[in-house]
């Protein structure tokens, strides 16, 4: 989990032993509240604004929680990450209630299809890693579990459901659907933002084109919440674009909310607008640390946002 790799920019998978399914995870990632978070925000010393957070895709407990509470970290909001075709953990489903009553801000994950660079078609590996290359940038170190593996009764049975080759239009509005079903049996409010988790890809083919940009209309053709973009750096200008091509072919202005990854430069003070666009809301930028605040640890991503809680509505 904590090797690194030579190759810079690239997501690699970690293949278990054989197709075995017993795999420790440590997972990590997002969720969202409907109430105003009212902590002091950090001072950003260009003179902006910033709100720190973390995310890690195995729920902590609640008691880790509870004592995590700003000012006890300095930390305000947390990613919670949906159950999805590709991240089957349901540890954070159910603990929206509970993590706004302690006053989290969150930001809503949905893990959906990948292009998997460098894996066979179909062939889902028991672990995702999240490695740290050498270089000037680095990629999530490894977060096992951000993807998840097949259960057995799907490898015995050929059903697969989460695997580039359903990277397809069709397949980003069925996507977009269990997204939207699931953060509104959740009990999130309306207008809440979902954040489409799209991982590091060397290019970007136009299956993955076809698929997110299906996803987002999909979205806003629900119209209950909004689209989000959890996205690398690399990947970041022309998703962006896109999207905003998503947009315009619903007759929609604007785009959607963007969560850039990359730890070049990056700063718990910074502000996320200095990750290099104007048009990011969340930066993330620290991978794979253990961090210990009244007596709990949890191995965690550090992020800033621009708001308290980057899935609330406005």
């Amino acid at each position: 989990m904590n090797q690194s790799r030579e190759r810079r920019v690239r997501r690699q998978w970690v293949l278990a032993r054989g197709l075995t399914l017993a795999v420790t995870f440590a997972f990590a990632v997002g969720a969202c509240t409907e109430s105003p978070i009212t902590e002091t925000p950090t001072p950003n010393p260009g003179g902006g604004i910033n709100h720190p957070g973390f995310d890690t895709s195995l729920y902590p407990g609640d008691a880790a929680m509870s004592a995590w509470l700003k000012p006890s970290s300095p930390y305000e909001w947390v990613g919670y990450y949906l159950q999805a075709p590709c991240h089957r953990d349901p540890s954070w489903m159910g603990k929206r209630t509970t993590l706004t009553a302690m006053r989290w801000g969150l930001a809503v994950l949905f893990v959906g299809q990948q292009t998997f660079d460098g894996v066979p078609d179909v062939v889902i590996p028991p672990v995702f890693n999240r490695v740290s290359p050498t270089g000037l940038d680095s990629l999530p170190r490894a977060r096992a579990g951000v993807v998840t593996p097949p259960t057995l009764a799907e490898l015995q049975s050929g059903v697969v459901t989460c695997s580039r080759t359903l990277l397809t239009t069709e397949q980003g509005a069925t996507d977009a659907i269990d997204a939207v079903t699931k953060t509104a049996s959740e009990g999130f409010p309306a207008a809440t933002v979902i954040y489409l988790d799209i991982e590091h890809m060397d290019s970007i083919p136009a299956s993955m084109d076809a698929y997110y940009r299906a996803w987002v209309q999909q979205v806003l053709a629900d119209g209950r919440f909004r689209p989000g973009i959890y996205v690398h750096k690399a990947n970041a200008a022309a998703i962006y674009d896109g999207v905003r091509r998503a947009y315009a072919d619903m007759n929609q202005t604007g785009s959607a909310i963007f969560w850039v990854t990359t730890s070049s430069g990056f700063s718990i003070s910074k502000n996320p607008q200095d990750v290099g666009f104007p048009w990011a809301s969340i930066w993330q930028g620290m991978y794979d640390v253990t961090q210990t605040w009244n007596g709990a640890a949890i191995n965690i991503d550090v992020d800033v946002a621009a708001m308290a809680s980057p899935s609330s509505p406005p």
